[in-house]
This record gives C-alpha cells, structure tokens and sequence, in this order.
C-alpha cells in the first residue's frame, strides 16, 4: 500500500509522519503550494510532486488533506485524471465518505472518512501522539477493515460508523 497526500498543512504532516514511522510506505505530497508539498515530504523522507496526475498514478491511495469546502473539489480533479483501483480518503469530522466523494464506485474506485478525534495543533509535533488518538472510520468499499487493522497496529483506537452517523 502507497499512500500519497493532497494538502501538507497540519493534518497531512501529521498523519503522513505518523503512517511513515509506522511502517506504512508515504510517496509524497502534493500541494497547491509548491512550498508546503516540499517541506511536508522533506520532514516525512518522501517526495514532493509537481501535479495531481504524477501522485494518483504513483499512489494506491490519496488522502485529501485539505479544508472540507475543497475535498470534493479536489475529488472532481482526480476524476479527470483517473482513479480506477484507488483509495480516496479524507479526514473531514463532518463529511461521509459518500458526501464528499460522489459516484465514486463509477469510476472503479473506493472512498474512505478516516478521522481522528485528536486536536492536531502541530505539523511537526501532533503526529507523537496520534497512537493514543481515536479514529473513527466509515466508507463502503472492501478495505475499511483493513484500514482499522493498519491504524490499530499503529496504537490507535479505532471504530468503524455508518456515514449515515456521521454529524
């Protein structure tokens, strides 16, 4: 499993340092912001890409780590480049894997909320912490176990809800 990430604010550092230090295999980072994906995938030991296109085609997963209003945004552009065989993940509190990535099963891939219940206050710092963090977990594709697996392994409370749930 490679996971890539679209956003390198505090939640994606966190997390791709947090899923790198577990074992778990990061490709990198992609961000509006040339800057932020460089220093994201320089404290992470990863690669910064330049496009949307190259991180898809080198990631069997993509957490979107960006604000909620642009997860489903980011979503439409990945449509466009193809995500057949892909995970898409993001870490909203307030949206359903289903809200936020519509139709997604149409275009052969599979859509994941995975979310920590864990004030992320450092992009440096939080990730220490996230094996002691609650995640909650929901999505309709085969993986959703495997991702409670993953994140158990790594010291994680973890509980997988309905998106009908999620408030």
């Amino acid at each position: 499993m490679k996971i890539g990430f679209i956003g390198a604010g505090k939640v994606g550092f966190s997390l791709g340092k947090f899923f790198s230090e577990g074992g778990i295999t990061v490709t990198g980072y992609y961000s509006r912001h040339r800057e932020s994906a460089e220093e994201a995938a320089a404290f992470t030991e990863t690669k910064s890409y330049a496009s949307l296109a190259d991180i898809a085609k080198e990631s069997d997963a993509l957490f979107l780590t960006v604000p909620d209003g642009e997860i489903t945004s980011v979503y439409e552009k990945l449509k466009s480049i193809g995500i057949s065989d892909k995970q898409i993940c993001h870490t909203s509190g307030a949206l359903s894997a289903e809200e936020a990535f519509p139709q997604i099963k149409e275009y052969g891939a599979y859509g994941y909320s995975i979310h920590p219940l864990f004030p992320i206050s450092s992009k440096k710092e939080s990730y220490k912490e996230l094996g002691d963090a609650f995640f909650c977990l929901e999505g309709d594709g085969p993986d959703l176990s495997l991702w409670k697996d993953r994140l158990t392994r790594l010291g994680a409370a973890t509980h997988i809800i309905a998106g009908t749930d999620k408030v």
